[in-house]
């Protein structure tokens, strides 16, 4: 369209324009726009012409300026101006007829310039390659909106203060310089966190608002992404010493009311919730609900008070609101364990009668709960232990094989709960050996209480400034199983004369109810000439002549009566030994748990007064542990749930591939 030979008709007047008058590089303008109609020559489409400023002299002038040379056609050929668009110089637009003639082929072409016309400049060599540039940045986030002018103010009202005292809300929500009133500290105790802002000004207003915040607040200005967040009333001061954070006074004056903590069931009645704390530096023995934050107990009496399946009772921390408020299960309120930081709280609020508190337990029986046999009590039976069954055919004759089970109660509330619950997997294995006992005629008693006092002289030195409670709770394992050893003692001299005695972990089982386990036993022992039954620990890798006390089948001899009178008394002596032994032994020590003791004993050079009368068994077939498996192995005849494989007994006892309780899906011990 732009033909080489076009000269524009204003070429003549643009190089009679002053020296000192340039013109950039530009597009077609107005006056151009002009000059055409005014010539009557058709302006062409599509061509942006290509100006160039003159070249300057050494001193600055500036030769005549002339339009581009003809080779300047093939920059201007190429470009076309859409058919709707408007001149690139602004003015009006331009209809698509007014154009239908510019660039056609019978349009008459220009007179081409002479070569030699001095007018014309010399061609410009081709410019510079510029080197690559980088790459431009992504574009940042678009610039924030102005703020729009304010509306002229309303009439302003007056709020009232907490103190009743009038406030202007102009002196809320105006922002005014935050004061700092300790560097370089956090809160004593914070109540609630307010997001990240960007100004102590911006916490300073959200602070005010807030009935549970006091009149202090902390913030860093360095890391505002740390949050806002306010200190609880009166707890401005003996905050930790963090760089970065600090403290300040809240300036705005909230226009919030400082409302009186509300009545029984968080009603804000007229009548002021009174705290009533039924535990004090514990916890729940079992939560039920989690409500998240509560700034008080008034408002975690409130939340709990609308949870059905919360009991009657709270735990809340005063110091830490932000643990969250968590309610107790009907029975969980009492024996939890002891923390600075909790109380456990009374619910005030009307309950219903299903939830409300069932009487303390004055006195706990141990026995609660454990399938103990209905009916007179029998005079043999030592301390408060319980009989489960006594399958023997003329009990007052004696004799027999007596099972002893020790099911007591220890910290962490595994075997069971002074208010009378016992788990499932504990009930299961308890029916499958009284199903034993009773179907080949032995007597099962269980002891639910340990013998006291539990701490010997040397542990209570060892626990040197421990409280009691603390040193009592630190050996409670090795002395409960310590206590296996006692009851041992104490019925191998029963008056009941029995033939043998079981000792069996509470979490072991009989689980072959086709033939009589016990008789085998005896018979193995009998036909050996030994006094005393071991198993190891078989099934495990390195387990091989390693004994397992979790099962100890004494016949009633004079060494298995001596036996355990030593084992125990070296216990309660401890480091220092015991000399000249019942058994023959010349010094025992026991200082450590009780399975130690007997693989000292077996391995230890005793031969002549403890193996000789000892046979170890293996344990894959006598005492097999339950997380290998064996309950479907017809060779395994106890299965032993030993530390995290007790959860499953009920699965394998109850609803295994046979059910060894005989009392079905309803009985004691598999009922849910």
């Amino acid at each position: 369209l732009c033909s080489a030979t076009y000269s524009p008709p204003w070429a003549a007047a643009a190089a009679a324009a002053p020296a000192g008058r340039q013109r950039p590089t530009r597009r077609w303008s107005r006056t151009r726009d002009q000059a055409f109609r005014a010539s009557g020559t058709p302006r062409p489409q599509s061509c942006r012409w290509r100006c160039r400023a003159p070249p300057r002299s050494s001193r600055g002038a500036t030769a005549p300026w002339s339009p581009s040379p003809p080779t300047a056609s093939a920059r201007c050929g190429a470009h076309r101006r859409r058919s709707s668009g408007s001149s690139s110089g602004g003015g009006g637009s331009r209809s698509s007829s007014s154009l239908s003639s510019v660039g056609s082929p019978s349009a008459p072409a220009p007179a081409r310039a002479a070569a030699d016309d001095e007018s014309i400049p010399p061609k410009r060599p081709p410019p510079k390659q510029q080197p690559a540039l980088r790459p431009a940045p992504p574009p940042g986030p678009p610039p924030a909106p102005l703020p729009r002018p304010a509306p002229a103010p309303a009439p302003l009202e007056e709020d009232e203060r907490a103190d009743g005292s009038s406030v202007r809300p102009e002196a809320r929500t105006t922002k005014r310089q935050a004061v700092l009133y300790r560097k370089d500290v956090e809160c004593g105790l914070q109540v609630m966190d307010f997001g990240h802002l960007q100004t102590p000004e911006e916490c300073d207003i959200m602070v005010a608002d807030v009935p549970e915040c006091g009149r202090f607040f902390m913030f860093s200005q360095i890391h505002p992404d740390w949050k806002c967040r306010c200190c609880a009333p009166d707890a401005e001061n003996e905050g930790p010493k963090t760089p970065n954070w600090a403290v300040y006074q809240v300036q705005t004056l909230g226009v919030a009311k400082e409302k009186p903590e509300p009545g029984p069931g968080g009603g804000g009645g007229k009548e002021k919730y009174k705290v009533v704390v039924h535990s004090k530096r514990h916890e729940c023995d079992e939560q039920a609900f989690n409500f998240g934050y509560a700034a008080t107990p008034a408002k975690c009496d409130a939340l709990v008070a609308g949870k059905a399946e919360c009991g009657a009772h709270f735990m809340f921390s005063k110091d830490h609101p932000d643990w969250a408020c968590r309610c107790c299960t009907r029975d969980g309120a009492d024996d939890g364990p002891a923390s600075v930081n909790w109380d456990v709280y009374v619910v005030q609020a009307t309950l219903p009668e299903n939830r409300r508190a069932r009487p303390p337990v004055g006195v706990t029986d141990p026995l609660v709960n454990l399938p103990i046999s209905e009916g007179p009590r029998p005079k043999w039976l030592v301390k408060d232990d319980g009989l489960v069954i006594d399958g023997r055919a003329n009990p007052e004759m004696g004799g027999g094989i007596l099972i002893l089970q020790a099911v007591l109660m220890d910290a962490s509330k595994g075997w069971g709960k002074k208010q009378g619950f016992r788990p499932r997997w504990l009930r299961a294995i308890l029916a499958a050996n009284r199903a034993h006992a009773r179907k080949y005629g032995h007597a099962l008693i269980l002891r639910g209480k340990p013998t006291q006092p539990q701490l010997t002289p040397w542990q209570v030195k060892q626990c040197g400034t421990k409280s009691p409670d603390q040193c009592t709770k630190d050996n409670e394992r090795e002395n409960f199983n310590w206590e296996k050893h006692l009851m041992l003692a104490e019925y191998l001299h029963s008056p009941q004369n029995f033939s043998h005695v079981m000792m069996l972990d509470a979490d072991a089982a009989f689980i072959q109810q086709d033939h009589n386990t016990l008789k085998l036993i005896s018979d193995i022992l009998d036909g050996k000439g030994k006094d005393l039954f071991l198993t190891d620990e078989d099934w495990l890798k390195y387990g091989e002549g390693r004994i397992n006390g979790g099962l100890i089948l004494a016949k009633n001899t004079p060494f298995t009566r001596g036996l355990f009178l030593d084992t125990f008394d070296a216990h309660v002596l401890g480091p220092v030994p015991l000399k000249k032994g019942r058994i023959g032994v010349e010094t025992l020590v026991c200082s450590s748990n009780e399975q130690i003791c007997l693989n000292d004993l077996w391995k230890g050079g005793k031969g002549a007064h403890f193996a000789e009368h000892t046979m170890m068994a293996g344990g894959t077939k006598w005492n097999h542990g339950a997380e290998s498996g064996g309950f479907d192995e017809p060779g395994v005849e106890i299965l032993h749930f030993m530390g995290g494989a007790k959860g499953t007994a009920d699965k394998v006892l109850c609803d295994g591939s046979r059910d060894v309780t005989g009392e079905g899906p309803t009985g004691y011990g598999c009922k849910t």
